[in-house]
């Protein structure tokens, strides 16, 4: 587009050849203004050049060649008058200098640029005009003129002035391959009496061309960004109009009638016209002829029987800046014998045939003044991470929509560190030896056809980095409560520039090791026994390196929610014979294939067991049958006392568990309240993993928390809904600690979730007065809970220490309920005893005091640990608390009577140092830890 100051004919490369035959050598002058011996009055040699362009052309005649230097400022204007012949046309052509300067012609205004006068064979290529206020390049009074592959300038200060003037008395003039552009005035004008203008391969901005009364215009191959108008002849023109395009461009407003192409009725019938693309403003029309104004192609044809291949407005969308784009209706649609016609276009490029588009005219030519050329190119270089020592690949990336054949190219390429390679593949291979520093190096590819020409070139930056740690990554966790013996795991080699040759895993159980192919994924286990296992990745790479990653992969079993239900009572010889168990005594309970535990797949059970009309302080303690008896008390209780306590045991390998006596006569009741296994769950089992989660009150009836404030009447049942984390439908149990205070009589109270509840069982069995806790794992329906009371009157809390759910790893099938993990149940081990000194300093645990205790035992990432814990000779009312970390919650485990020994089961997180936390309210007492099993 023109620029705010002057108007241009620009014209994009050299050489399209002069319009008469050079056949007479003769003396070649040279012009270079900016040469140190440079003299308007010498030779005009090559060793001494004019400074200007005029006295070459008064010294020229026919058979010479000027030779013009381009300038970094602007030759003076010149006048030629020279005659060259038909044999010997005297030729103007701009030298190629090394900083690629245009050779411009610019005189102060009103100065004509270049003038043509009474020239005769003169051929002149390459030379902007620039001009203000006045034309850029006249012709007057000449003949055989050749103007072609130029640059003009010019600010018209008269609009009826064009960029270029040809007068009446001027034929056979070419006016080739130029750019024209101006902003106000025409672009070319011919006056009456002109005979034979070639416009060719043109591009015009601007004005147009006007025409009056000339003879043998003819317009070939030329585009037109127009303001009003493209083409106007008149005054008897006579001419052809072909492969033309126009299109508008700017805001003026122009006249209803104002045609891209008007043809007055004094021309109309020595002008023919066809194959163009006129797209004029909505203000205008396509076509002026004889006098009649044709809105579109269609029309213009019906009526006047010219564009018989015009395109029509409904086909026709010229992009922005008139150039074709592949699939165009300008391309491969133009006559190739249009009279003028060049092989060429603007720019010096080929008219060449675009196999994506049918021919439609007569040859490849493409309408316009530019040519669409096979859009073949470089599109860019990738070169894969560049590490010292390791070979890698370089790759050129093409675009060929015209061919899928890239036979013949060669590609170079630099590596931007000293080595260059040339590849017939498009890609090459090289190792780097150093790092580099900052942005990295500019490694480049450039590609050559077979003929040496040049299809492109392309670069990227190459940061070259040492070669980094094999560090290979693996880790796994349960595959989830269905699978509750199998880990899933996933793993990653991490990068590595070298190939790995090797990567296997083995999962730490003796089973072989399985070999892996991808650099990253997951696999799963399925292993034989419970337990927390190493499983072990080793890579290997093709350089030797070996490197290993390790995780621990806990699998145990899932807990099916089962009861209560009763399956021992002494008193009256349920599940052992009908009599109390003596000192030392021994009680063989058969467990599998009982009531709703499987005959087979259980790996422990959990029951609440409850002493009962005890002749003597003793403790009881509950362990597998056919294992030695453990150090570990499940139950400690006086004389005449009630006590209940869950207990979670494993199950001997005949299907039994044992319950010992110590001391006195004891009657033993115990509940099943459910069972872990390790079969898979079929359909039948509505098997969980254990989700635990910081210890969080849910129910207290003295503050109204959970349900109305106030003790719980005698016969009654307290519904429990518990947090909105807890309801979804993969909640299958809760754990929690179900603590009886302030009973105006004995009683017990049954936790289950179906509702009101018939007395066949006890959760937890109190006394007048007393306060006391026993943990709990019912079932959960609907989010709830149901806690019977028997008698009088009595506060109730609980304590939400986790949740049993079958959300399985990794799903999001429940957005509540979290997935829940596997249980290993472990023999009961002791492993914090104030009394002596295991874990701790020997002494009491003080008023407000905390204990940390490291679980040796426990393998690292288990989630939590199933503790009997037992405050032994409290020297007042207190409660314990067991947490994980962080703020001590405001919930109780263990509710202690002065001078009374209790234990109480309890699920209890593990601290992130790997850590569990005891606290102490009131008074001192002594406190014992059982290890029962963990939680992976």
């Amino acid at each position: 587009m023109a620029s705010a100051a002057l108007m241009a004919l620009f014209v994009g490369c050299l050489g399209v050849g002069a319009a008469h035959a050079d056949t007479v050598t003769g003396t070649t002058f040279y012009v270079n203004d900016e040469a140190a011996g440079c003299d308007d009055t010498g030779p005009g040699s090559a060793a001494e050049p004019f400074c200007q362009i005029q006295p070459a052309a008064d010294a020229a005649v026919a058979g010479d060649a000027v030779r013009i230097a381009g300038n970094s400022t602007f030759y003076a204007p010149v006048t030629i008058r020279s005659a060259g012949t038909a044999d010997a046309p005297i030729t103007f052509s701009a030298a190629a200098t090394g900083d690629g300067s245009p050779v411009t012609v610019e005189g102060p205004r009103p100065a004509v640029g270049i003038t043509f006068s009474g020239a005769r064979y003169v051929d002149m290529t390459g030379i902007r005009a620039r001009a203000a206020g006045a034309s850029a390049l006249v012709v007057e009074g000449s003949q055989h003129i050749g103007f072609s592959a130029a640059s003009a300038q010019i600010t018209i200060v008269d609009r009826t002035a064009g960029v270029i003037a040809v007068d009446g008395s001027s034929s056979d003039i070419s006016l080739t391959r130029l750019d024209v552009d101006t902003l106000s005035g025409p672009d070319v004008t011919s006056a009456a009496g002109a005979r034979n203008i070639t416009l060719a391969g043109d591009t015009f901005e601007g004005g147009g061309v006007s025409a009056v009364g000339t003879s043998g215009i003819d317009f070939a191959g030329d585009t037109f960004w127009t303001v009003c108008g493209a083409i106007s002849l008149t005054d008897g023109t006579s001419g052809s109009v072909e492969n033309t395009v126009a299109l508008r461009y700017g805001t003026t407003t122009c006249s209803a009638d104002t045609a891209e192409l008007t043809v007055d009725a004094t021309s109309a019938p020595q002008v023919s016209a066809d194959y163009n693309a006129l797209n004029p403003p909505s203000t205008g029309t396509d076509y002026s002829w004889a006098g009649t104004a044709y809105a579109t192609a269609q029309a213009f044809r019906a009526g006047t029987g010219q564009g018989a291949h015009d395109l029509d407005q409904t086909d026709l969308t010229i992009p922005a800046g008139g150039l074709p784009t592949e699939h165009s209706p300008l391309i491969d649609s133009a006559d190739s014998d249009a009279p003028g016609e060049l092989s060429t276009d603007v720019d010096g490029r080929p008219r060449v045939d675009d196999p994506l588009v049918a021919d439609t005219g007569t040859g490849h030519a493409d309408r316009g003044a530019t040519e669409f050329q096979d859009p073949f190119t470089v599109k860019g270089l990738t070169v894969t991470a560049a590490y010292v020592g390791v070979p890698r690949t370089a790759t050129a990336q093409l675009g060929n929509p015209w061919s899928d054949s890239l036979d013949g190219l060669t590609y170079t390429f630099d590596f931007a560190d000293g080595t260059t390679v040339t590849s017939t593949t498009g890609s090459a291979t090289h190792t780097y030896t150093q790092t580099t520093s900052g942005t990295g190096i500019e490694a480049t590819v450039v590609v050559n056809r077979a003929d040496g020409t040049r299809v492109g070139a392309a670069s990227t930056l190459v940061q070259v980095e040492p070669v980094p740690d094999l560090t290979p990554t693996i880790g796994c966790g349960a595959a989830g409560p269905s699978q509750p013996d199998t880990a899933q795991c996933t793993y990653d080699t991490g990068f590595d520039p070298y190939p790995v040759t090797s990567d296997r895993i083995t999962f730490g159980d003796g089973s072989a090791a399985v070999s892996v192919t991808s650099r990253d994924g997951w696999l799963q286990h399925t292993y034989k026994a419970p337990g927390t296992y190493t499983v072990t990745q080793t890579v290997t790479d093709s350089d030797g390196r070996t490197a290993t990653a390790t995780a621990a992969a806990t699998v145990g079993a899932a807990f099916v929610v089962a009861g209560p239900v009763r399956m021992l009572d002494t008193r009256y010889g349920t599940g052992a014979p009908k009599r109390p168990v003596g000192a030392g005594g021994v009680v063989r309970l058969k467990v599998l294939g009982v009531g709703y535990v499987p005959a087979s797949g259980v790996t422990a059970v959990t029951l609440n067991v409850t002493d009962t009309g005890a002749t003597a302080s003793s403790y009881v303690s509950v362990y597998p049958d056919g294992t030695a008896r453990p150090s570990a008390s499940n139950l400690n209780f006086g004389t005449g006392q009630d006590n209940p306590n869950l207990v979670t045991v494993r199950v001997g390998a005949d299907g039994y568990v044992d319950l010992y006596n110590a001391h006195g006569k004891v009657n033993l009741v115990a509940d099943l309240e459910g069972y872990y296994t390790t079969r898979a769950d079929d359909g039948d089992l509505s098997v969980s993993g254990l989700a635990p989660m910081p210890p969080t009150r849910v129910l207290d009836t003295r503050d109204g928390t959970g349900a109305a404030k106030g003790a719980v009447g005698p016969r009654s049942t307290t519904t429990l809904t518990l947090p909105k984390y807890a309801r979804g439908w993969a909640t299958v149990g809760a754990v929690l600690n179900v603590t009886v205070t302030g009973g105006t009589s004995s009683g017990y109270v049954i936790v289950e979730c179906g509702g009101p509840v018939s007395p066949t069982t006890s959760t937890l069995n109190y006394r007048a007065g007393q306060t006391a806790s026993n943990l709990v794992v019912p079932c959960v329906s609907a989010g709830k809970v149901h806690i019977y009371n028997s008698a009088g009157h009595v506060q109730l809390i609980a304590d939400l220490q986790g949740l049993f759910t079958n959300q399985q790893v990794g799903t999001d099938a429940d957005s509540v309920a979290p997935a829940g993990g596997p249980f290993v149940a472990t023999a009961p081990t002791r492993f914090l005893d104030t009394r002596t000194g295991l874990g701790t300093t020997a002494k009491p645990l003080g008023a407000n005091g905390t204990l940390t205790v490291k679980l040796t035992k426990v393998p690292a990432g288990a989630t939590a640990v199933l503790v009997n814990l037992t405050g032994v000779a409290p020297t007042a009312a207190t409660h314990l608390t067991a947490y994980g970390d962080g703020t001590l919650p405001t919930v109780s485990n263990d509710n202690l009577t002065a001078g009374r020994t209790r234990p109480v089961l309890a699920v209890v997180p593990v601290g992130a140092d790997g850590s569990i936390r005891i606290h102490n309210a009131l008074g001192s007492v002594g406190v014992v830890a059982d290890l029962e099993g963990y939680y992976g």
